[in-house]
């Protein structure tokens, strides 16, 4: 005979067998790919799709993007001024410019007080008709020690850079009459004693070029354009109406600053 508790466990055995639950066997399709390859591949149509719609954007934005308005010139077989005829002769300079290097740098005195003084200078060689370009690079910036003072304001800004054009015989200083229009490093259209904000700043290490536009057949004839290493910084700037016709000059009136013109 089998003792008694030998068999209360055999069949406490044998009733947990029956109870447990049997595992379902389910036969998956053979079509059915791989959990992991199906992953990849939602992977990669979610890529795609991003790369898509960020494409699209990419293409919204370049055509939202605004047309340059000065588009680049055919080739002119036409015969040039040279270069090295454009300078700055001492009848269109104030007497505190002083041009080195075959006058394609510019400095200015900066003792005895000059640094409060703006100093001005015109090119030798003009445009009347066409569109022309002329560039200014500000190489050096000076920072003057003021001597003491008796708490008298210092005059604002102490750098100061003024590009445009002019009329021969008009005035030295950009601004000043109504026969010159430019722009300045504060970021002004300055003319005959007034200003208006319509462009950025610039400064130090930075080359400015000026765009004359007085071509007749363009749609933007008879404007001024600034330009900041090489990007629009202002729209066309319309040329005061009793200049139009008139041969125009390079003209530049600067303060505390060295300065390398390219003509």
């Amino acid at each position: 005979l089998k003792p008694f508790w030998l068999k209360l466990s055999v069949c406490f055995f044998q009733q947990a067998a029956m109870a447990e639950p049997k595992e379902e066997s389910v036969d998956k399709m053979a079509t059915d790919p791989p959990a992991d390859a199906a992953g990849e591949e939602a992977a990669k149509d979610g890529a795609k799709r991003a790369d898509g719609e960020d494409s699209a954007e990419g293409e919204a934005k370049k055509s939202e993007e605004p047309k340059e308005m000065e588009q680049d010139a055919p080739v002119d077989a036409r015969e040039k001024v040279d270069a090295s005829a454009a300078v700055f002769h001492t009848a269109d300079t104030t007497l505190n410019v002083m041009a080195v290097s075959k006058g394609k740098l510019l400095m200015g005195l900066t003792d005895g007080g000059f640094q409060y003084l703006l100093a001005g200078a015109r090119a030798s060689v003009g445009v009347k008709a066409g569109r022309y370009m002329f560039e200014v690079k500000i190489v050096e910036s000076l920072n003057l020690v003021e001597p003491q003072s008796n708490g008298g304001r210092v005059p604002q800004p102490r750098q100061l850079v003024r590009v445009g054009v002019s009329t021969t015989g008009s005035s030295l200083f950009l601004s000043d009459g109504p026969d010159n229009v430019g722009f300045d490093s504060e970021g002004y259209l300055v003319q005959d004693k007034t200003k208006k904000r319509v462009s950025q700043k610039f400064t130090r290490g930075q080359i400015i070029a000026v765009l004359v536009n007085l071509d007749a057949a363009s749609p933007n004839a008879n404007t001024i354009s600034l330009f900041r290493d090489g990007e629009r910084v202002s729209a066309p700037q319309p040329i005061p109406e009793h200049l139009h016709g008139k041969p125009l000059f390079p003209h530049i009136t600067y303060k505390n600053v060295t300065l390398q013109v390219n003509f």
